[in-house]
């Protein structure tokens, strides 16, 4: 007869084999399944910047896209420009655009860096409008809303490397012309005073 130890011994060691190759089994699938994994979540992980910076790369409008097209609108978020009045009209810059003192009361001037604007409200301010608005001078015409008035605008060049803008509004105020001329070296000098021209608000638009 068996010795009892010798039992015990056989009876148990069947299972124990079995347990560790189950052990073994299950390890081998865990294995398994965490390469798969990983190398789905790698491909996954190396399609998101390619999607990611698709989604969310903005496309910014060209400010300079004006001397192309001379009535393009422009961003006209006046928050903190600083406000100033010729006659009834107003008008609002901004920060960093100085006004420059003329006896003239019937002239707004403004410098920005090398850029400079001037507005004129009179009864003859066409003609300063006619001034740039000459075969020789003007690159690109147009009629548009602009400020809320019908205007005619051109876009010019003088010279080398000095370009500029100019608008002229009919009946800007009690009959009088408004003109607006601005200049500067380089088209982003011009752009950035071009911008005060979509804040322009004319004595009927306050009254509606």
């Amino acid at each position: 007869m068996p010795a009892p130890w010798r039992r015990n011994t056989e009876v148990h060691s069947g299972p124990a084999h079995v347990d560790d190759r189950w052990a073994r089994r299950v390890v081998d699938l865990l294995l398994a399944s965490s390469a798969a994994g990983i190398l789905v979540a790698l491909s996954a992980l190396s399609s998101v910047p390619a999607l990611a910076q698709g989604a969310i790369t903005p496309v910014r409008p060209d400010p300079t896209a004006w001397f192309q097209a001379p009535c393009q609108p422009d961003s006209s978020d006046d928050f903190g420009w600083t406000r100033h009045d010729l006659h009834g009209i107003r008008i609002r810059v901004p920060p960093g655009v100085r006004r420059v003192s003329v006896p003239n009361v019937d002239e707004l001037h403004f410098r920005a860096g090398r850029a400079t604007m001037r507005l004129r409200l009179h009864r003859d301010a066409s003609e300063l409008f006619t001034h740039y608005y000459r075969p020789d001078l003007t690159y690109k015409y147009c009629t548009d809303d602009i400020g809320g008035l019908l205007a005619e605008a051109v876009s010019f060049r003088q010279g080398i490397g000095f370009y500029g803008f100019a608008a002229r509004w009919p009946d800007a105020e009690r009959g009088e012309w408004l003109t607006v001329v601005i200049q500067g070296r380089t088209l982003d000098e011009v752009s950035w005073l071009r911008r005060a021209l979509f804040t322009i608000v004319f004595p009927d638009e306050r009254h509606r």
